[in-house]
């Protein structure tokens, strides 16, 4: 009786110290992040190797609040590299749909619409459309209806269709410019030569400027809503 009663106190002994450790590993982690929030907020995105070993009890962590930092600082391609390593981590449930809006918003963000061209349109498309994949990937969004599970993730993906939709617009617009003959463009220089200079320097044409309104609003106010309503280690709570 005496050797079980010794073994029982040891058994419980260990089982005190993990539990303590646990508790312990847990409480720093707490407050690293409640730390790394307070500076976050604030606008100082200071990076924690505290942070990186201890956030073993969920590795995704460290590399999704890294690239939250990033894409804070308009690095948007070291944020999508840390948004793939957070999902390499397989955080599951609704991490993985957040992880999967910020990876799909940091590739967006890369694409100046400017730079989309004709010639390169297809392969901006073709980015466009693997963001749209991630999304889609475990139901987070659906492709072609609005059931996807994850609300945030129904509406970018929406919003890059949309997005891939004027950008198809913006370059037929300038390939209707390229195909007008510069001989009508000079018969019409020689008649404005003979009428009196009174008319405004010429301007895109309205159709353009709506376009161009449209990408600024996909790309800037709508997927940086998107963003904002994910806060630096939101996955902890």
């Amino acid at each position: 009786m005496k050797n079980r009663s010794g073994i029982i106190k040891i058994v419980a002994a260990v089982t005190g110290a993990v539990s303590l450790l646990c508790m312990a590993v847990l409480l720093v982690n707490y407050l690293c992040n409640e730390h790394f929030i307070s500076e976050y907020k604030k606008g100082q995105y200071v990076d924690s190797t505290v942070n990186a070993v201890l956030g073993f009890t969920q590795p995704h962590i460290y590399h999704y609040n890294l690239g939250d930092v990033y894409y804070s600082q308009g690095d948007y391609e070291g944020a999508e590299q840390e948004f793939r390593k957070a999902l390499e981590k397989k955080p599951g449930g609704e991490s993985d749909c957040k992880t999967r809006v910020n990876l799909a918003l940091s590739i967006v963000k890369q694409i100046d619409p400017e730079g989309v061209t004709k010639e390169n349109l297809d392969e901006v498309i073709d980015i466009l459309e693997g963001a749209k994949d991630i999304l889609i990937e475990n139901d987070c969004a659906h492709r072609d209806d609005e059931d996807g599970h994850y609300e945030d993730a129904q509406t970018l993906k929406d919003e890059i269709d949309a997005f891939e939709e004027q950008l198809r617009k913006q370059t037929e617009e300038q390939d209707q410019k390229g195909d007008q003959d510069p001989n009508d463009q000079k018969d019409q220089g020689s008649d404005d030569e003979n009428e009196e200079d009174t008319q405004e320097p010429p301007q895109s044409s309205d159709k353009e400027s709506e376009i161009r309104k449209q990408l600024d609003a996909i790309q800037g106010d709508s997927l940086e809503q998107r963003n904002q309503e994910m806060d630096a280690y939101e996955t902890y709570k």
